[in-house]
């Protein structure tokens, strides 16, 4: 990165070494057998590996896995062929190890039902994103891309056949609860949980909440319980708690296609979605239909409902690059000041979490909007050169 801190300079130069090693440990691994493995005492290459570098059976297996995805692999009948992932393996260099997993893992569970024209395609896409971007978001392409290359993804009641709910007592009397819930079945907690979450980050003279955030989700979930169990009110989820299904009128109107569920990554079956829509609690985001009015322009100094649930549709939570927190933990900034003439309409807004709008506010950083996406340009304290970074949601992966 560039930035005259030095000392974000020294960090960025370790990371660069960091890379460097992983990729030199990951090709060596590519060269064990379990035959070496087995001539030392070890039952796998894995454990060798972690043997040998004093590491975790989780680190050294990620490492096996990036080497054999990377290099030459022998055929069935004894001949040696490409690396299965031949971009991954150019960068590696300037790829973390996470991240060059999240690209093969994701485009390795689809290679058999996708061309080798769109998969390459989608390889070289994801390589440089990742060369940009962190690994979570990263993630959330790989996903993207995952279902456009199998369009047919998973039967709508697979996902639902895995939830689980595990419960334990900790040795401090704590209890831990571990549960693993479909992208429909989690879209309504998270709904819940956020509503309540949000509602305690304001935007005050502290850029933070006075409790972590993961305790007030905690807190909430209690609350909900406390509610169902207590109250004869019908109000349960808030009535602020939103679930938005985003799905094109093509997929609608045929069942025929994928939905996303504001909030979760995986994308679910447009059937799926169709009967969400039909709920009074789910609000379907219907792309490339005529909507309401939501300008308002300088009649109105704060953004209605109808303007947030679009900027959420528009920016998918906070639009600062890589924040990734929801609608709900948001607010609607102006972009151009409300009290410097800005008005108050989806082309002068964006959703910003708490602390990103304290540091839009007191930084210096300037926002654009460039045919609908956000753009934040830092200020030459943090980048002398102020190369703008993309913000917003992501772009949504189509094949023509």
């Amino acid at each position: 990165m560039t930035t005259s801190d030095p000392r974000l300079r020294e960090l960025d130069d370790a990371f660069v070494e960091l890379r460097a090693a992983e990729a030199r440990v990951a090709l060596a691994t590519a060269a064990v057998t379990p035959e070496v493995a087995f001539d030392h005492g070890f039952t796998s290459i894995t454990s060798l590996v972690a043997a040998v570098g004093r590491v975790s059976n989780a680190y050294a297996a990620r490492l096996c896995r990036l080497g054999s995805a990377v290099t030459p692999r022998l055929s069935l009948t004894g001949q040696w062929m490409p690396a299965l992932f031949p971009v991954v393996a150019a960068s590696l260099p300037d790829l973390s190890s996470k991240s060059a997993l999240v690209i093969t893992g994701a485009l390795g569970s689809v290679s058999s039902r996708a061309s080798a024209e769109h998969l390459e395609a989608a390889e070289h896409a994801l390589v440089q994103f990742a060369l940009e971007h962190p690994t979570d978001a990263l993630s959330k392409l790989a996903r993207q891309w995952a279902d456009a290359l199998d369009p047919d993804g998973p039967e709508p009641h697979e996902l639902p056949d895995r939830r689980f709910l595990r419960r334990r007592v900790l040795s401090t009397g704590m209890k831990r609860y571990v549960l693993e819930l479909d992208p429909v079945g989690a879209a309504f907690l998270d709904a819940a949980i956020d509503s309540a979450v949000g509602s305690a980050i304001h935007f005050t003279s502290s850029p933070t909440p006075t409790l972590p955030i993961a305790q007030l989700a905690a807190d909430a979930v209690v609350d909900l319980a406390r509610h169902g169990i207590a109250c004869d009110s019908p109000a349960v989820p808030p009535p602020s708690a939103t679930v938005v299904v985003r799905m094109t009128l093509d997929s609608l109107l045929t069942g025929i296609g994928h939905a996303s569920i504001d909030g979760t990554d995986a994308r679910v079956p447009a059937s799926v979605a169709r009967t969400m829509a039909a709920d009074a609690h789910i609000i379907p985001a219907v792309l490339g239909a005529d909507s309401a009015i939501l300008d308002w322009g300088m009649s109105r100094r704060l953004f209605t409902r109808a303007q947030r649930l679009a900027l959420a549709e528009r920016d998918g939570g906070c639009a600062w690059p890589d924040c990734g927190r929801p609608p709900s933990y948001t607010e609607a900034h102006h972009i151009r000041w409300w009290s410097r003439e800005g008005p108050t309409d989806l082309a002068n807004g964006v959703l910003l979490c708490s602390r990103h709008h304290h540091i839009v506010h007191g930084s210096g950083w300037e926002i654009d909007l460039r045919d609908n996406v956000p753009w934040f340009t830092p200020p030459a304290s943090v980048d002398p050169s102020r190369a703008p970074l993309r913000g917003g949601r992501m772009p949504e992966v189509e094949f023509a």
